[in-house]
């Protein structure tokens, strides 16, 4: 896949949903489950301690349903006003995301955005490798960027935040198999958040 197929991918796989990572748990609650990154919940890391078990857990979650080396896209969201370039291409210390698609709120969803609300999306497309994008998780654990990991050949979206990890798979079966399995990640909460 590349960058520009990304949302052709996602219209085909995904079709009830727009590619915006928060907004998914509500799309598909069945094949949703959230595990937290550090024990009791708690949301930020204090210390190297911390930081390393945030990254084992997610390297552990992310490894056990992208296998290495498999192909993955990188995707953000950027909120905006009217006035977006088509042409721009986003650089990060992470590397360049391409612009893929730039969606317009209110035209989606007129009673949650006013006019001229965009939410532009820039993908990039990589392998996956345990351990190898540690340094956007710890970034993402810190609340510094946002962005989640999709993979075609995993059937599955995994959207680390700040606290922990949503996961979309792609049956309710196979995401009650992941929540026994990660139960202790899990939160004590009702609704799963």
């Amino acid at each position: 896949m590349t960058e520009n197929e990304f949302i052709a991918y996602w219209m085909k796989e995904y079709p009830e949903s727009l590619p915006i990572k928060h907004e998914l748990k509500w799309v598909y609650p069945n094949r949703w489950f959230r595990i937290h990154s550090l024990p009791e919940s708690k949301r930020y890391a204090e210390s190297a301690k911390e930081y390393n078990i945030i990254l084992d857990r997610q390297n552990q979650l992310i490894d056990d349903l992208i296998e290495e080396g498999t192909e993955i896209a990188i995707s953000f969201g950027l909120y905006v006003m009217e006035g977006t370039n088509d042409s721009y291409k986003e650089l990060t210390e992470f590397g360049e995301f391409q612009k893929v698609l730039s969606i317009d709120l209110h035209k989606e969803k007129p009673g949650d955005y006013e006019e001229g609300q965009f939410f532009d999306i820039f993908v990039k497309i990589e392998k996956w490798k345990k351990n190898g994008h540690n340094e956007m998780l710890k970034a993402i654990a810190d609340d510094e960027i946002r962005a989640m990991f999709v993979s075609p050949l995993g059937s599955c979206i995994l959207a680390p935040y700040d606290g922990g990890v949503d996961i979309i798979v792609d049956s309710t079966e196979k995401r009650d198999r992941l929540k026994a399995k990660y139960k202790n990640w899990l939160s004590d909460r009702e609704d799963g958040m």
